[in-house]
């Protein structure tokens, strides 16, 4: 390995032990809004994962914030009543890729010497990087095939909260829902659509300044 290889490594872990700079990863329960209803669709959330990176820069005591900047699954699974005997394809898997960044401000309430609980929301931002449909038949054969560029708009754009506890202002577990705001149908003629989130994460955040 060469010397500045090696200078540049040791340089980054001596920045990173001085900044609050952590790590966090999850499940997602994906769902989206659909303005057309129908009794023949069912829509049902799509299990997925998340992970990232966070950084915490403190405004006070028990005020901070937390940016992230993290790899996104959504989406949703589409269900369909067919009459008795019809072959046609039981399901689709609609998955979006995002990178999203996430802006909260956390309050960070004290339950003892050990623990906090913390609340808190902001905004997020999401840069669509693949969108994909999986198309599953009553014989349990299936296909899958890229959105075309124009069926999805690139960003999504909305709110975020988050609750939940962290330990020794280090470990974390927080539930988090994003409420999507933007329509995210590429086609001005499709019915409005609409992400919504609800994910399960752990953090860790490395070095503390407290």
């Amino acid at each position: 390995m060469k010397k500045s290889t090696i200078t540049l490594i040791f340089t980054i872990a001596y920045l990173a032990s001085y900044a609050q700079i952590g790590i966090k990863a999850g499940l997602n329960l994906a769902n989206y809004t659909y303005a057309e209803s129908s009794p023949d669709v069912h829509r049902k959330s799509l299990m997925a994962y998340n992970f990232g990176i966070q950084y915490k820069k403190e405004l006070s005591e028990k005020l901070y914030l937390l940016p992230e900047l993290g790899y996104t699954h959504k989406g949703s699974r589409v269900y369909y009543d067919y009459p008795i005997g019809y072959t046609g394809p039981m399901k689709n898997i609609n998955k979006f890729q995002y990178i999203q960044l996430t802006l909260p401000t956390i309050i960070a309430l004290p339950i003892n010497d050990e623990y906090d609980y913390e609340i808190g929301g902001g905004l997020f931002a999401a840069y669509l990087t693949k969108a994909t449909q999986k198309t599953v038949e009553f014989d349990d054969s299936y296909e899958t095939r890229n959105f075309t560029p124009d069926a999805t708009k690139k960003m999504d754009v909305g709110l975020h909260f988050t609750t939940g506890f962290r330990m020794g202002k280090i470990l974390g577990l927080h539930a988090s829902y994003d409420l999507g705001l933007t329509n995210i149908q590429g086609h001005s003629t499709d019915p409005i659509a609409k992400t919504r989130n609800f994910s399960i994460n752990l953090s860790w955040i490395f070095a503390d300044n407290d």
